[in-house]
Order: C-alpha cells, then structure tokens, then sequence
C-alpha cells in the first residue's frame, strides 16, 4: 500500500500546496520505500557534548503514529532524550510535556506554560554541558 499523500499540515491545516515545503514533502522518496516506510522529520533536536534531546510536537490530544513511535523509541534505546510535546491551540501559553521511556511509552505527562518548558530545555543543556 503506497503512502497516503500529505494533504496539509497536521497541527495548523494548512495545505500542502500553500506551504511550499520543497523536499520537505517526502513524496518524493516514499515511493522508493517498501511498503508504508516513510520518512519522518525531527521537530526540535539540541546536542551538547554528545547528549542529545529530541523534542516531538503535537496537537492537543494527538497520538504518535507507529511509525513514529517506533523510531522515536529506537532514539531512545540508543540513549537520547525524547520529550512529547502537547500545544493547546485553545490556550496558546500552555503545554502538556512527558518524557518517552525505552518501550516507547510517555508514562507521565505534566501540564505547564511555555516558560517552563523553556526553562526546563535550558536546564537540560546545563546538565549536558558537564563533565562526565
């Protein structure tokens, strides 16, 4: 079964066409993959010192596809840091936030405003930036 084409972007609804997004638009290799292997993007991603945190974006209430699920879990395994991000488009400053485990699971999701969550990625870069 071929990939169902992007129709427009999954958190604002824009169409694809307006969007312009170029290669950004994996189409043009999909079709090259078996099956329904696709490409997926990384929404946010910090190294420092060899630490890295991922950070995936989503609609209020929005599950990860398998796919996706998968190999954020994989990022995991081989030691990253991957934290789930929930917008609430019915209140732009707040953030749902939780962390995924090795089996590709966010066990525990905390309510915040932006802020914090800005505060918390800066910390993660503190921590990151010591010696071992």
């Amino acid at each position: 079964m071929a990939n169902e084409p992007l129709r427009g972007c999954p958190t604002c609804g824009t169409k694809v066409a307006e969007l312009k997004m170029g290669l950004r638009d994996y189409r043009w290799v999909s079709d090259a993959l078996p099956g329904r292997v696709a490409p997926m993007d990384l929404d946010c991603v910090l190294e420092r010192r060899g630490h890295f945190l991922v950070q995936e974006f989503k609609p209020k209430g929005a599950p990860l596809p398998m796919g996706q699920r998968l190999t954020l879990k994989a990022l995991v395994r081989l030691g990253m840091d991957v934290w789930v991000v929930w917008e609430d488009d019915q209140d732009p400053d707040r953030v749902e936030v939780g962390a995924m485990d090795r089996n590709g699971n966010v066990p525990f999701v905390e309510s915040m405003r932006k802020g914090r969550l800005r505060r918390r990625v800066a910390d993660w870069y503190t921590d990151a930036s010591k010696e071992d």
